[in-house]
Formats: structure tokens, sequence, C-alpha cells
């Protein structure tokens, strides 16, 4: 099982942290969680003409309290801190680590592109250094809407949950994550795993290669199938379902598979590259994180500082 002790929301006040904190008030709730609200103020102190850095703190601190109900206080056992930083996503990993936050929910605005590359994303670098899995909503996402018009309530409907899998630590971690919330909310879900295109990859690659044989592709889909079957064997309570995608970028594969499927949440690992593999290669979970339509739950490798589901399962049993 999921065990969910501390929701940590990360808040600039903007529209896509409303939505954060009303998936993050509706998912400690489901979980009898304490909800964590956090806002971190650049430091002052870098730059040309300092402000008040009191007054600014103090402000913060009351806008951040105005956001919190009665019920986040009596039931939620909710709490607001601001804190001031030189690293905003820094503060929010270092908060999660201090706290033993269990999941991290912010927003993102999404960049692409060379504002991406250039200014990079807070939540695209806690998504990488977070010592927890992390839930991100995006400003242009379904989520943000269903903030405004529906209940709190009915905040987190899934119905249909995607795991990405690419068959490695990250991804197992990933799948007992969404087979645990599949039966905490009675949803399906639907294992992904997409395989290159061979022939695509073979004409237009422009390395010189040139020939692939026709039935390749169809052996590589074969295996990579019965490979993803494995994974979800005892798991027809769930209505898990095998998916094989072929494309040549496994980001827009998933994406584009989520937003015509209607998928409600993408759960998916990440390795957690460091800051110089991630500016050459990038990385497929923050590729989704930037374009998913629907909110996007990423976790990381057992090994980097967070327990995973079946792990706490032996630990409560020990």
């Amino acid at each position: 099982m999921i065990v969910l002790t501390n929701v940590l929301v990360a808040t600039d006040f903007g529209p896509t942290s409303a939505a954060a904190l009303a998936y993050g008030r509706a998912l400690a709730r489901t979980f009898d969680a304490s909800l964590h609200v956090l806002h971190v103020v650049e430091n002052f102190f870098l730059r040309a003409t300092p402000a008040d850095p009191h007054a600014t703190v103090a402000a913060k601190t009351r806008a951040l309290h105005e956001q919190l109900t009665e019920d986040d206080r009596d039931v939620l056992r909710a709490s607001a801190t601001v804190k001031m930083s030189d690293d905003v996503a820094d503060a929010i990993t270092g908060y999660a680590r201090l706290q033993t936050i269990n999941v991290i929910v912010l927003g993102t605005h999404g960049r692409t592109g060379m504002q991406q590359l250039l200014v990079g994303s807070v939540a695209e670098r806690v998504v990488r250094t977070a010592p927890c899995p992390v839930i991100t909503i995006r400003e242009t996402g379904d989520a943000v809407r269903r903030a405004h018009h529906t209940s709190e309530a009915a905040m987190i409907t899934l119905k249909n949950i995607l795991v990405a899998t690419d068959f490695s630590e990250p991804s197992d971690a990933a799948l007992s994550y969404g087979r645990e919330l599949a039966r905490t909310f009675g949803a399906t879900i639907r294992v992904v795993h997409v395989v290159d295109d061979v022939l695509t990859r073979a004409y237009g690659g422009g390395d010189g290669f040139v020939f692939a044989d026709p039935t390749l592709q169809e052996e590589v889909e074969t295996a990579a199938l019965d490979q993803v079957k494995g994974l979800i064997v005892g798991d027809q309570s769930i209505g898990a379902e095998p998916v094989i995608l072929r494309s040549t970028t496994p980001a827009f594969a998933i994406v584009d598979y989520a937003r015509a499927h209607d998928i409600d949440l993408i759960v998916m690992g990440t390795h957690g590259r460091g800051a110089v593999a991630h500016l050459l290669m990038g990385s497929v979970a923050e590729r989704v994180v930037r374009t998913a339509p629907c909110p996007v739950l990423t976790v990381r490798h057992p090994e980097h500082e967070f327990v995973t589901p079946d792990a706490l399962v032996a630990i409560q049993r020990a």
C-alpha cells in the first residue's frame, strides 16, 4: 500500500498553484495525511535594490495563511511556511527532506524550447532532485480548469491511469504507485511502453544505416508486449492493460496517447540525471511534465532517498 503521512504543496500563488493546493488537499484527505503548504521567497540580498525582507516574508506568510481553511487546519493538520532562498527548487526539496514529505505537489508553467533551456523550470528541477515522488500540474492542463469549476472533493477523479515503463527500476517503482492508486480510487491502469520505430530510425536517422529487416519491428513489439504483460500478471482486478506504442520520441508518444484516451494521471519513473547530462540529453519524464494534458506523478530511483510502497509495507510488517 502507499503510505502518505505528509503531503507538501509548493505554491507561488499563481493559477497552477491554486490547482496544486486543491489537488494536495484532496490527496491528503484521501490518505488522512498532514498538509504542508510552502512558499519560497527569492533571496532579496541578490537583488540590486533589496526590499525589506522581513516585511515581504510577513506579507507572504499572511497571504499563505489566508489560503488555508478551518478544515485544512482541523482535519488536515495544515501548516503554512514561508522560506527565503536563492534557489527555490533547492528550498522545496530541502523542506521535503527535513519534514519527511511523502509526495510534493506543485504547478509548472511548461516552458519549452529556448526559454526552457535558458531559464529552466523550478518544477523540473524538483522532479530531478526531490527525495520523494512529485506530482506536477501544468498551467494549461485540465487540473487547472477543474480547480475553478469543480468542488475540491471531486478534484482527484482518477478513472484512467497511465503508467509509462522502460523496464528500469524507477519504472518498477512507478508501477507500484500506479497500481496502488488504481486500487485506492477504483481506476484502471494502462501500462505503456514505447518502442523505437526501427524503419524510421534506419532510413531517416542519418547515421548511414539504410537496411532493416521488415519483420524486425514486429519482433521488437511482440517482445515488448510480452515483457509488459509479465509486469501486470495478477493485476486483472484493476483492469490493467498492456499498451505498446511505436515512436522515435517517447515523450510525445506518451503525451499523445494520454490526450487521446482521457488519461487522468500519468505515472512514470525518472532517473534524476545531473545537470550536465540533463542539459545534453534531457529527460523523457521532464518532457512529459512539460507537455502533459493531465497531472504527472514522477518517481525517482528507489536508491535515491525515498522508500517505495512495497518497501514501506515490508518495514511495517517487520
